[in-house]
């Protein structure tokens, strides 16, 4: 499944640079820490993203992961997502970035029941997620950047988790991602 997602960014890339005007390209590599909420409780997550733009279009790809498991009293919720993320990039100003984005992955979310503190078995399924966002980036220096992204998480496949509704991994998320790389027009 890894291949083809980056197969079509390839793809994705190679049109929109046939058809668009003559820009300079840039290229970015960052860390994002994540906050959302996974099976009814708040979780910090963690992963890298990795692209490339043209001036008003990015195309690249992003792995997370839960730093550690969401916990309730009797169960705690793992989630790990990665797939191809596409964005529109509106200049504010010379400076600063309005982005308007979608993630479309693939992943695992688990769950493990505990009955007085014992684990009862660990149960996981593959998931699909897509998430619309809008973001803001501040650029820190000419190959430096801080974005800011919300947005929403629809997830699918965790419903034949035991004990887990039908939305129970789909919720909003904020986004804080360091880049580093080279970013036209600064």
């Amino acid at each position: 499944m890894k291949k083809y997602i980056l197969l079509l960014a390839m793809i994705f890339g190679l049109i929109s640079a046939l058809f668009s005007q003559p820009r300079e390209w840039g290229y970015h590599a960052g860390a994002t820490v994540l906050l959302s909420e996974i099976n009814g409780a708040n979780a910090l997550s963690s992963g890298m993203t990795a692209g490339v733009s043209n001036g008003r279009i990015l195309i690249g790809v992003y792995g997370i992961r839960a730093l550690s498991p969401a916990q309730r009293p009797t169960y705690e919720s793992t989630l790990e997502e990665y797939g191809l993320q596409t964005a529109f990039l509106y200049p504010m100003t010379s400076r600063l970035n309005l982005n308007f984005g979608l993630r479309a992955g693939v992943g695992e979310a688990g769950m493990e029941a505990i009955q007085k503190r014992i684990s009862e078995g660990v149960q996981k399924e593959a998931i699909w997620a897509i998430s619309p966002e809008m973001g803001i980036e501040f650029p820190l220096s000419r190959n430096l950047s801080l974005a800011y992204t919300g947005g929403y998480r629809w997830l699918w496949g965790s419903e034949n988790l035991e004990d887990v509704g039908c939305g129970s991994y789909s919720s909003f998320y904020t986004a804080l991602s360091l880049r580093v790389g080279f970013f036209p027009g600064r």
